[in-house]
């Protein structure tokens, strides 16, 4: 039996607040840039076509993002958060060596997502597209570990959760590489990245209440 502990208040604060932001990615690319863009189309069109620096064929589909920069910024930041919350919180869980393979899988998930932002779609279409796979992939693993791992430590449903969301993902990544239509690739890509991106800022606010709530029982507790 696994057990959490949320005694380093401020480092699981700051991992919490971290994972949490990266909801930005959702609002930024869903409400400011797709909604600018030459089409809507979430089931065509490949989520890397937000950021793409000039009008072309994305996907079969021409396609214009006049937004794109806003896109990028967002997968950047968006894999530093990850890739620095999954750093400050490993502390949640006791050493060993599925806590750092599920928190450092999840870490390279980040590497991946930065790397997405820096090198556009149109512009290194390889890099990007191994950057948006390595993000994929290693972000579900990353889920399906912490979520058997949650499981474990007295969070059965939290963590079942976590299992079905990373299974999805994976299955949906799968799917994805395998070059699906082109009508239904994008909604194959969203569903391979979207499942556990909210599931992790999901813990993220869930790391980030408890750790809150524990500095706030260690206060009140040492008060005279």
């Amino acid at each position: 039996m696994r057990e959490l502990t949320f005694t380093a208040s401020r480092r699981l604060t700051a991992g919490g607040f971290l994972w949490a932001s990266l909801i930005q990615i959702f609002v930024v690319n869903n409400l400011i840039v797709l909604p600018r863009a030459s089409s809507q189309n979430l089931e065509e069109h490949i989520i890397s076509a937000l950021g793409v620096t000039r009008c072309g064929l994305i996907g079969g589909f021409r396609f214009c993002s006049p937004w794109h920069e806003a896109a990028d910024v967002a997968w950047i930041v968006g894999g530093w958060c990850l890739i620095l919350g999954a750093v400050l919180n490993t502390v949640v869980f006791p050493p060993d060596r599925l806590r750092n393979l599920a928190f450092g899988v999840l870490a390279v998930s980040g590497l991946g997502l930065v790397s997405t932002g820096f090198n556009p779609y149109n512009l290194r279409p390889a890099v990007h597209l191994l950057s948006a796979g390595t993000c994929f992939f290693c972000g579900a693993v990353g889920v399906l570990l912490l979520g058997g791992m949650l499981r474990q430590a007295q969070r059965p449903y939290w963590g079942a959760a976590g299992i079905a969301c990373g299974v999805t993902s994976i299955v949906s990544a799968t799917l994805t590489a395998l070059r699906p239509d082109p009508g239904v690739q994008g909604l194959f890509e969203r569903i391979a990245a979207w499942p556990s991106v909210v599931w992790i800022i999901c813990t993220g606010g869930l790391i980030l209440f408890s750790a809150r709530r524990a500095a706030h029982g260690s206060a009140a507790a040492d008060a005279p």
